[in-house]
This record gives structure tokens, sequence and C-alpha cells, in this order.
């Protein structure tokens, strides 16, 4: 699990939300703003950019939050198109990359939730590996890209999605 960085626990409405903020904004605006306007402590809003911004849905510029021109498709697609594309961009992220690795060598391409946590917690402590593993499976369930089994505690591999990702990892 190298190189894999911490991965903030965010909701989806919560990026989808300051995404659509930002575009009424004209696409830019001062952070600060975006806390006193949302009613938002600063603190609650950076784990919200900086998933946003890791995705290239934003970017950060003195200060401001200037929304890209991926994260204006992103607000302006339907859902379909929306998963589309927090799919393809979440595959870009090292931790899914991994994660994506690790459930393509397993035979039936799944992994135990608190095997994943042992390894996130080698590479991180623990507060952070428990908040990278809910936004994993959070974040990966929206995009269909990974799934969740409550019942067994494994995340898998999206079976209907299971060839095309292994050409691609590939």
């Amino acid at each position: 699990m190298d190189d894999v960085a911490p991965l903030p626990d965010v909701e989806i409405g919560e990026i989808i939300g300051m995404l659509e903020y930002l575009k009424e904004e004209g696409g830019r605006t001062d952070i600060y703003e975006i806390a006193d306007d949302e009613n938002l402590e600063i603190d609650d809003l950076v784990p919200i950019i900086k998933v946003a911004s890791l995705l290239g849905f934003v970017r950060v510029e003195n200060g401001d939050l200037i929304l890209t021109d991926l994260g204006k498709e992103l607000i302006e697609g339907d859902e379909n198109k929306r998963k589309l594309i927090f799919k393809e961009a979440l595959k870009k992220l090292p931790a899914f990359k991994k994660v994506i690795g690790l459930l393509l060598s397993n035979p039936n391409h799944t992994i135990d939730k608190s095997d994943l946590l042992n390894l996130l917690m080698q590479e991180m402590p623990k507060d952070e590996a428990l908040d990278t593993l809910k936004s994993l499976i959070n974040l990966g369930r929206y995009a269909e890209l990974i799934g969740y089994n409550p019942e067994d505690k494994e995340i898998y591999l999206d079976q209907l999605n299971q060839d095309s990702e292994e050409e691609e990892i590939k």
C-alpha cells in the first residue's frame, strides 16, 4: 500500500453541493466566503475541498476555490454521467489503484474490510486509515467501481465492470 495518501471521509452530496455553489458564484470564490455562506466551519470545508481537488473537480489558487472544466461537466451531467466522471477520477487516485490491484489479485476479487484497514494502518495513523477506508467504500460504491457487502464485511470489485477494469489496469 505504498504511496497511499489518506483520504478524508466526505459525502458525495457535500462535494456536489460545493461544486454547485461554485457554479452559482461564477466558478470562483474565496474559500472563507463558502464557509460563511454555507454556515460551515472551515475545518469542515477543508476535507471536502481536498477530495474535490484530488479528483480534479476544483483547484485552489490564492485562497480562492476555482471550479475546473471537469467539475463543471460533473454538475451539469445527469446521475449516470456523474457516476462515470467520478469513476474515471477515482481510478487515477493511488488509493483506488492499490485497492483495485488487490481485488484483481485475489481469485474471488474480494478483500476483507479488516484486512484492508490493517494494510492502510501500515501507511497512516489509525484515525486516517479509518477515514480512508470509509471514503474508499463510499466513493467507490457511488461510482460503481467497488462494492461492499456489510454481511460478510467484504469489499469487492464491481462485477458489472470487472472485465473492463482488468483491461484498463493492465
